[in-house]
């Protein structure tokens, strides 16, 4: 009887041990961030909202709420940073919106918005980000647009 044991001991230790080995892996996979700095004129943005989409387009009233399960996104510090977490793997469009009144939405003509992305005569136009599997930093919001 005890030889019979051991090997469904074993068998059961190493399923335990490819099944932690996938959540491990799954939770790694969800742990990709994206980081870069707000600032306006040189200046940090302070608490400004950064968000990820799928397009490049926000409307007035907008959902910039980030307690929504539908929208990631973050918080910028004291220096302007910000760490955007849980990213799947895609192409995404990130922009900085200053919710000047608090309602958590886009007001035009309200809320400073800005764009990363590459300056085209004096404009941001924006630039998709591509996330694969790993962290990506450097994506810098240098202009907000009071509209």
């Amino acid at each position: 009887m005890k030889k019979g044991i051991v090997p469904l001991i074993l068998i059961i230790a190493v399923s335990l041990i490819v099944a932690l080995s996938c959540e491990k892996a799954k939770e790694a996979i969800l742990q990709v961030t994206i980081k870069g700095f707000v600032s306006n004129d040189g200046q940090p943005v302070v608490g400004a909202i950064v968000l990820i989409f799928n397009d490049n387009q926000i409307d007035s009233g907008t959902s910039i709420d980030i307690n929504n399960e539908n929208i990631n996104g973050s918080f910028t510090g004291n220096d302007g940073g910000y760490t955007i977490i849980r990213v799947e793997d895609g192409t995404y469009y990130v922009v900085a919106v200053k919710d000047e009144n608090g309602n958590k939405s886009y007001d035009l003509g309200v809320d400073p918005i800005g764009w990363y992305g590459h300056d085209s005569f004096g404009i941001i136009i924006p630039d998709p980000v591509v996330v694969s599997g790993v962290d990506v930093s450097g994506i810098d919001i240098d202009t907000m647009y009071a509209q």
